[in-house]
């Protein structure tokens, strides 16, 4: 999952246009609130577009969407077992 993870921090900051470090985003790092990234609902619209375009991954589902995006982890998985089933697909 290093790749993925990778993949996803430097999406996070690029795309966001977050005020972070790569290696400020640990895998445990929240998405939401002050304590976190501090996204609101337009990030995770934008982050949604991105990781289709970089990842190849859908996330349409909404109650989904509320498991995978507490952490840069949880999100970073979602993508590493969506992608290999789009892969194997």
């Amino acid at each position: 999952m290093s790749d993925t993870l990778k993949r996803l921090k430097e999406l996070l900051v690029n795309r966001l246009n977050l005020k972070v470090k790569l290696d400020e985003i640990q895998e445990d790092t929240q998405l939401f609130g002050s304590a976190g990234l501090g996204l609101d609902s337009i990030d995770v619209l934008e982050l949604i577009v991105g990781i289709k375009k970089e990842f190849g991954v859908e996330i349409i589902d909404r109650e989904m969407a509320e498991k995978i995006f507490t952490s840069v982890g949880a999100l970073a998985k979602y993508i590493d077992d969506n992608q290999q089933s789009v892969v194997d697909a």
